[in-house]
């Protein structure tokens, strides 16, 4: 992200834009060719010293001013006449940032596309490992592991989506002048604009200026909080089972995790993945409040939070991919704790089948009866629960019993479920040329 939004990283960007803009111009005969080709030649940061920049910000209090008066000094007398002829600060500023997000955001695309295979990997190998299904931090059903990271590999997706929607419709930058007018520009200020765009690689401008708005990066930094949250619900995920009690996961952490307990190895990358994911969505607020402006445009600004917002979402996924590229499943636990409630989580599976005989609300009042009979702390079993209720034992054999109570045989379309997510995900990254293997 320094390389993206950092000082030198910045300079050059506006000298590109702000060189663009003289090749626009040149071409219509606005400025003289030799400024252009000058202005082009030493449109890098090296004819920018970070010191002088400062010295002038210093006499001058803008930012923009003082790159370029610096500038100027390398251009000469002449070409300093036609930099930045007829642009207004906040055209750059925008343009310039409409780049550096963009190019953020391409590269959180990689990133994510590299998670989602990462993901459809672990769904596949654990497509049908049975685990305990959890809703509202108690035991539910049995599913499968690959079922879980199905539905983070998903969620990723319409992330992925998300962004690819934000690069389609934030893919240019303005040139319309001080109130968006085009006054300073002539009568060709529309097609300056649109060939500077060209020159930059962007596509058309808007039909009109937008200076004074900010949902594009309202937009960006929303996009930004959902997918770093989506992450924080997969690495709280993962937290979790880690954690002792469980035991069904483990990140593969071996740093030391405690300065006085030897045995401690805490969840690292999950717990950074969370921590980071607070601070964007946090940051993104003041984004929204940016939309607020006054008039045609104010000098509110929130700049500095686009590169802290990047940089955390940089973090963030680096964090996420990490973890999952070490993360180590443990089937075994998975079946342990399976077993914990003694059957209870089967109570679904032999209420509908007692159900064929008396009726699936009378069902639920016999398995209930049943289950609060072997609950917590109770020296009685559910199965022994189960059998011992005459009105269930008149219609469900012991055999019969045993056999609703093998959590294994109640995966339901599970394994399924993963076949067709895994495929669905397949077939969107061929969309865009990307195999499962790249």
């Amino acid at each position: 992200m320094q390389d993206i939004f950092g000082e030198r990283a910045t300079v050059a960007t506006i000298m590109q834009i702000e060189a663009a803009l003289a090749r626009a111009q040149a071409r219509l005969g606005i400025i003289p060719q030799a400024a252009s080709d000058t202005i082009n030649d030493k449109a890098h940061p090296d004819f920018a010293p970070s010191e002088s920049i400062q010295r002038n910000l210093e006499i001058v209090g803008h930012p923009l001013v003082a790159l370029l008066k610096t500038w100027s000094v390398a251009l000469g007398d002449e070409a300093a006449a036609f930099l930045h002829y007829g642009a207004t600060t906040p055209d750059i500023r925008l343009t310039t940032q409409v780049i550096q997000m963009r190019r953020a955001m391409e590269r959180f695309h990689s990133l994510s596309l590299g998670i989602e295979l990462r993901l459809m990997t672990l769904a596949q190998t654990h497509r049908s490992t049975p685990m305990m299904g959890r809703t509202v931090g108690r035991h539910a059903l049995p599913i499968t592991f690959g079922l879980k990271t199905s539905t983070w590999m998903l969620e990723n997706r319409r992330n992925i989506d998300r962004m690819e929607g934000w690069l389609s419709r934030t893919n240019t930058g303005v040139l319309a002048g001080a109130v968006g007018t085009y006054a300073a520009l002539g009568d060709r200020g529309f097609e300056v604009e649109a060939l500077t765009m060209q020159e930059l690689g962007l596509e058309r401008p808007e039909p009109a200026d937008w200076k004074g708005t900010r949902d594009k990066h309202a937009e960006w930094g929303c996009i930004l909080s959902i997918m770093a949250k989506s992450q924080a619900r997969m690495a709280q995920d993962i937290f979790l089972l880690q954690g002792d009690d469980f035991a069904e996961l483990d990140e593969g952490n071996a740093e030391v995790g405690s300065s006085t307990m030897p045995h401690k190895s805490n969840p690292r990358k999950a717990t950074a993945v969370i921590g980071l994911a607070r601070q964007i969505a946090h940051e993104s607020g003041v984004l929204l409040d940016w939309m607020v402006s006054i008039y045609e445009r104010d000098q509110i600004s929130n700049d500095s939070s686009l590169a802290s917002i990047a940089t955390n979402m940089d973090k963030l996924l680096v964090a996420g991919d990490g973890l999952l590229e070490g993360l180590i499943v443990r089937p075994v636990n998975m079946e342990r704790n399976l077993g914990r409630t003694g059957g209870l989580i089967m109570a679904e599976r032999i209420m509908f089948a007692l159900g064929r005989h008396i009726g699936k609300h009378r069902a639920h009042t016999v398995i209930r009866e049943a289950a609060k009979q072997a609950g917590a702390g109770s020296s009685v079993g559910f199965r022994e629960a189960l059998l011992t209720h005459e009105e269930l034992a008149s219609h469900l054999s012991a055999a019969e019993v045993d056999e609703l109570l093998d959590h294994r045989t109640y995966l339901g379309l599970a394994p399924q479920a993963v076949d067709r997510a895994i495929e669905y995900i397949t077939n969107r990254r061929a969309v865009n040329g990307i195999t499962t293997k790249s």
